[in-house]
């Protein structure tokens, strides 16, 4: 899964063979699939459409339904659009999957260079958590982050893919750390097991995720 900014800098889809295709070549390759989202340098140009394509997304937000797990892929560029929202909202609602996992670029949560994104936070958060939705995946920020649990939502950064920047911590803060790093999610029937990865291959952070079911407006 990548969360976006995936051509530095203006997201020219031209450049999608060496900065994913290539390095991640060994992996793809073992029949691993691709998911990615945008991020706000891979639309800087108005090429956010064309770099999808050449990655083979289905649009700027889709759903990936695999057995009791649906991974749900957001736009947080344009997070106010009304046609995402509507359909992000039938999405969660019709979906009998237990587990819920959203991917947007753009954190609702961080103690980061960038800090949370208001926007994002706004337009998304509460059917996050009307909806039960479970664990949130951002990039954007060039560190690690996991919150605690907020009203049953666990965030986590990873953007530690290129060059890392300060972290910090806040109220919601369980960890954070600057270092490059991959983020690996073992799902079970009642529960997740995060593990943050360094680029040693060594554990930096571990974590267990209990499903919730949400209770009824």
């Amino acid at each position: 899964m990548l969360l976006g900014d995936n051509v530095y800098p203006s997201g020219d889809p031209d450049r999608i063979q060496a900065t994913v295709y290539h390095p991640f070549g060994p992996v793809l390759g073992g029949g691993t699939e691709l998911f990615a989202i945008l991020g706000n340098h891979d639309d800087a140009e108005g090429t956010g459409d064309a770099q999808l394509a050449a990655l083979g997304m289905p649009g700027r937000w889709y759903a990936v339904p695999r057995g009791d797990v649906v991974g749900v892929a957001l736009d947080s560029t344009d997070p106010t659009n009304p046609e995402q929202l509507a359909w992000l909202e039938e999405t969660l609602e019709t979906t009998d999957a237990t587990w819920k996992l959203v991917a947007l670029h753009h954190p609702p949560h961080s103690s980061g260079f960038h800090a949370s994104s208001v926007a994002a936070r706004e337009a998304f958060v509460p059917l996050f958590e009307r909806y039960g939705v479970q664990i949130v995946v951002s990039g954007h920020e060039h560190d690690y982050q996991r919150t605690d649990p907020i009203n049953g939502v666990t965030y986590v950064v990873s953007g530690g893919g290129s060059r890392t920047r300060r972290t910090g911590t806040a109220d919601f803060t369980a960890v954070a750390y600057s270092t490059h790093h991959y983020v690996d999610l073992n799902i079970h029937d009642d529960r997740v097991l995060l593990r943050a990865i360094d680029q040693d291959g060594e554990q930096f952070d571990e974590a267990v995720i209990p499903v919730t079911i949400p209770t009824p407006a």
